[in-house]
């Protein structure tokens, strides 16, 4: 009997066929649409945990070296917390003093301002250019009235609430465990080789992507130091250290560095000068972010300009600010978790990366 059935299933196995390629890819994309909801209404944790997750990558030179040295587990715990948590402040510092800095001049030179709306309406008189309805929108121009603004971001940031504890939580239990994880890994390997090696390819792509991240910001803040200190604008190293920061995201970095010191410099000296911040400020991110860092950032993490474009459109839609921060890191860990744990999917890899997934 037991012949008879088997071969019986064996029959029907043949006749079951495989989803077309077309359904799978609609199949896939409903299933994705799904998650991508329940991470944009859990947002409040999610980007927490991920910023987290990529701190405690970051912080994991830190822990290796202090390995070789044969530190006792506590102060492999203690050291790389406590860098990250003041890696933490020091940014929050920076950019709460960058703003605060914006809340204090741009008051007082509304005057400026004004003058110089009122000069540029007259030229555009002067050319001919109906400009009655331009005359009536600068009355309400004033750098003042930015102010608002700037101090609702600054109370944003100086309230972290719910979510800067969450933060610190997170950061100490992964702390914890990352020592614990990583001998856990080393003993799954001979059982499920595949999803070690995509789970440290995460790590190890998203270190890269860190550390080259912050190389070329270095250069690029650097360069943007000295450009601001030749054309007298105030506070140079100010906007040296938001530019850094402003670094990590992509593309909209470039402008969230830009406008503060261009504003300020438009306010104080004149567009003349304003123009040239902002043209120097195109040079520079043309050569360090368009020209070297895609070169280098594709070789470390494997991803194409265009993919890195859509991670970040995707990643702010469903995460909000942060999602831009943390784009990069989410589309990775997604990569490696559909693609990179199933050497049967290497040509999707290939796809959407532009080149042969690595190893």
């Amino acid at each position: 009997m037991t012949l008879p059935l088997r071969a019986e299933s064996l029959a029907r196995m043949d006749r079951v066929r495989p989803l077309a390629p077309g359904l799978l890819v609609l199949l896939g994309l409903a299933a994705s649409a799904i998650v991508l909801t329940f991470l944009q209404a859990s947002s409040g944790w999610v980007g927490p945990a991920v910023l987290a997750l990529l701190l405690t990558i970051a912080a994991q030179p830190i822990r290796s070296w202090l390995v070789r040295l044969g530190a006792p587990d506590w102060v492999r715990f203690l050291v790389p917390l406590l860098a990250v948590l003041v890696f933490l402040i020091c940014m929050g510092v920076a950019i709460a003093l960058a703003i605060t800095q914006l809340i204090s001049l741009l008051p007082a030179h509304s005057e400026k301002f004004t003058a110089l709306a009122d000069r540029t309406i007259a030229w555009l008189s002067s050319l001919g250019i109906d400009t009655s309805e331009l005359w009536a929108r600068a009355s309400r121009l004033d750098p003042a009235n930015l102010v608002p603004y700037l101090q609702t971001a600054l109370n944003g940031l100086l309230n972290v609430g719910s979510a800067g504890i969450l933060l610190v939580t997170l950061l100490v239990a992964m702390s914890l465990d990352a020592g614990a994880l990583g001998r856990e890994l080393d003993r799954l390997e001979p059982a499920k080789p595949a999803l070690v090696r995509a789970l440290r390819g995460v790590v190890r792509d998203t270190y890269s992507y860190l550390k080259v991240s912050t190389i070329f910001g270095a250069l690029m803040a650097t360069c943007d130091v000295v450009v601001l200190f030749a054309l007298g604008v105030p506070l140079p190293w100010l906007w040296g250290l938001l530019a850094f920061i402003a670094n990590y995201i992509p593309t909209l970095g470039f402008l969230l560095a830009l406008i503060p010191p261009a504003l300020l410099t438009l306010v104080i000296s004149g567009p003349a000068k304003a123009l040239l911040v902002v043209a120097a400020y195109i040079a520079i991110n043309f050569v360090t972010q368009s020209l070297l860092l895609p070169k280098f950032l594709s070789g470390a993490v494997g991803l194409s300009v265009t993919l890195t474009m859509l991670s970040l459109i995707v990643w702010t839609s469903v995460l909000g600010p942060l999602g831009a921060l943390l784009a990069v890191p989410m589309t990775l860990m997604v990569r490696a978790l559909l693609l990179d744990i199933d050497p049967a999917k290497r040509w999707a890899g290939r796809l959407l990366t532009g080149s042969d997934p690595r190893p």
